[in-house]
């Protein structure tokens, strides 16, 4: 028998306007079975995810399932209707505020009633776009046997795995503030997925977002059929990597040497940044061995302008 497919909007709050701020919930509902939340668009101008959760539903539509996957393909509704990260006059990122407070201001009411909806369920994910990107899976730090859960699951996605930033930057960034870092609190096995884009769809990676969904599903039991290898985006096999950020000192704009998904040695000239002379006023340079996962798409950069993401061996 067909999964039972229902649709909802959690009420939120009131605009100036009177129109009404709510949170669209789709959940497809099959036999007895595992329970598994995936979210998009917490970010708003992060599409890729909501256009992978396309092709899910249309593989989902009329299919059998044992267990319950809910969606929440909107998260942040003020900030996708007008294409910014956050939320307007917000000034805040939304996945750094969770659990949120049901009664706090607007923002933290939004991540308080997603909060209460995932919570709910076996599995957390939560899916973004990292700009020039392969697609990953970054896991929270966690011990024990939620950490062996969680890395299975992950890796049953068939995309590349990595590990959070090293402790003291995933401090500084407030990540234990975000879905994945409440979760893993919580002791619920979660993962964020990050896609390509920025302020626009990815085609590529979100073919690659929506295998690792299905590929989850299928490992979990709720769907049948085997893994489907993502040939769309190249993926990062060696295990043992963590992320790590790569900024700029220097202003102007960003002359890559590089493309996603490449091994890299310490030392590899990454990009130069030039002035608007022209100039080469800087070399950003490889900073250890390891691989480039994702490259800044503005090519315009001040001090401190993130360059790159990259993959480095854990110290764990």
């Amino acid at each position: 028998m067909s999964a039972k497919v229902s649709r909802k909007e959690i009420r939120i709050g009131i605009r100036a306007d009177g129109s009404t701020i709510r949170l669209p919930v789709i959940q497809y509902q099959g036999l007895r079975g595992p329970a598994v939340f995936i979210g998009a668009g917490i970010h708003g101008d992060e599409l890729t995810g909501p256009a992978s959760l396309w092709k899910l539903h249309d593989s989902l539509r009329g299919t059998a399932l044992r267990g319950t996957v809910t969606v929440m393909p909107a998260m942040n509704p003020e900030g996708l209707n007008y294409d910014i990260r956050g939320m307007p006059e917000a000034g805040v990122d939304l996945n750094r505020l969770y659990p949120g407070k049901l009664d706090g201001y607007l923002p933290e009411r939004v991540t308080a009633r997603i909060w209460e909806v995932a919570s709910k369920h076996d599995v957390i994910v939560d899916l973004h776009t990292n700009g020039w990107s392969i697609p990953f899976v970054l896991l929270d730090p966690i011990e024990g046997e939620l950490r062996k859960r969680t890395f299975e699951l992950a890796e049953a996605t068939g995309i590349t795995v990595l590990e959070e930033l090293e402790a003291e930057d995933y401090a500084l960034e407030n990540l234990g503030a975000s879905l994945g870092g409440v979760a893993s609190k919580k002791g619920v096995p979660s993962m964020t997925i990050e896609l390509g884009g920025s302020k626009g769809i990815d085609w590529g990676t979100a073919d690659a977002g929506y295998l690792a969904l299905r590929n989850l599903l299928a490992h979990m039991g709720i769907i049948d059929g085997e893994p489907v290898p993502v040939r769309s985006s190249l993926v990062i096999r060696e295990k043992g990597y963590r992320r790590k950020d790569v900024w700029c000192e220097k202003g102007g704009l960003i002359e890559y040497e590089v493309e996603p998904g490449k091994k890299a040695k310490k030392g590899l000239r990454l990009a130069r940044i030039r002035d608007v002379w022209g100039d080469v006023v800087e070399e950003v340079m490889m900073p250890q061995d390891g691989y480039v996962v994702s490259l800044n798409p503005w090519n315009v950069a001040s001090t401190g302008t993130s360059i790159a993401t990259i993959a480095v061996r854990s110290q764990a």
